[in-house]
């Protein structure tokens, strides 16, 4: 499979806060690293099995991530890079995570190394038509004692990508995630 990773942190590129509400208040930050009956409470968990494991893999007691927002698509639009995969159709998901422990997630270096060592650990799958994207971010965690009140610190975006017609990109697609929460939860601190 695919596998690369980036840094985004400069001041036009997407940040995220923590916890996290909508605009309208309608959604907001699920905590499922208590328990999974959140997941009750994420549609796109509900509405797709691959997602829904990788969400119960990234938050499991064991793991050192956390998830905070995720969303998931399909569509026909494939970039000049993609077209090597020969396909009209991608299954698309993404998924905003965080370190469990609250010193982890301020240091630079360490998001930089975790994603790194992800895809290299990523890279050794067989190639084929599926693709993971790592990607360090800025994220501003609100303080308890005053949620006015934010220090920033990083989070990482995982992309998983899988081509193909319907089912196969689909197939691809909970292949993709599988490898990449197996690759994140046991990564060394």
């Amino acid at each position: 499979m695919d596998a690369d990773w980036s840094v985004e942190l400069g001041a036009d590129d997407p940040a995220l806060e923590f916890p996290w509400t909508s605009p309208e208040g309608t959604q907001g930050y699920v905590d499922l690293s208590k328990g999974m009956s959140g997941l009750d409470w994420v549609p796109e968990a509900v509405e797709h099995a691959p997602l829904r494991s990788f969400l119960i893999g990234i938050n499991a007691k064991t793991s050192p991530w956390m998830s905070v927002k995720c969303d998931v698509w399909s569509d026909g639009d494939i970039s000049e890079a993609e077209e090597i995969y020969g396909c009209t159709m991608r299954m698309c998901s993404y998924v905003d995570v965080i370190r469990r422990q609250g010193q982890e997630r301020f240091s630079f270096e360490q998001h930089e190394g975790w994603v790194k060592s992800a895809v290299e650990r990523l890279r050794r799958f067989p190639e084929g038509p599926a693709l993971a994207e790592l990607v360090v971010r800025r994220c501003y965690y609100h303080q308890e004692e005053n949620s006015e009140e934010s220090r920033a610190g990083f989070y990482v975006t995982v992309y998983a990508f899988g081509y193909g017609d319907e089912d196969t990109a689909k197939w691809r697609w909970k292949g993709c995630l599988d490898r990449v929460s197996h690759a994140l939860t046991t990564l060394q601190p």
